[in-house]
């Protein structure tokens, strides 16, 4: 499923798999317990319908945006199925390479789910998106700036 961001389309790198695939990070949001790996972004694990898709090749120390994409649903896969209890100044951490960052939410955003989302450029450093639960046409965008 593409994505664009600035309006300019994300390049989704060929995936690999190696059966001792290491996670590149851990997205924590501790409001609703949510605590889970994602992959890089060439692992064969880095797909949606296996958990947390990682939708841009940024790292927290860098300086740019993490897109990460999961399911709202009730499948066992369904990690970002309790998004929608966030509000705006809860935080978000991410655990990489031995040091966390911390996120906080800035704004929700809706957008109609047309395979592809619009984010302004230079705003926000981490971006989660997943599928609205009560109406299939809509993408539910939660914007993140890193503190």
């Amino acid at each position: 499923m593409p994505y664009i961001t600035n309006n300019i389309p994300l390049i989704i790198n060929e995936k690999v798999t190696n059966s001792k695939e290491q996670y590149e990070g851990i997205l924590k949001i501790s409001k609703i317990h949510l605590s889970q790996e994602y992959y890089p972004q060439n692992s064969s694990l880095n797909d949606v319908n296996k958990g947390i898709e990682q939708l841009t090749n940024c790292k927290p120390n860098e300086d740019c945006m993490i897109l990460l994409a999961s399911h709202s649903g009730t499948s066992s896969i369904s990690y970002f199925k309790n998004l929608e209890k966030l509000k705006v100044m809860d935080q978000a951490k991410i655990i990489y390479q031995g040091e966390t960052y911390t996120y906080v939410l800035q704004k929700i955003s809706y957008q109609e789910k047309t395979g592809f989302i619009t984010i302004p450029k230079n705003t926000y450093d981490l971006v989660l998106t997943t599928c609205n639960t009560t109406n299939q046409n809509i993408q539910n965008i939660y914007l993140f700036k890193k503190i």
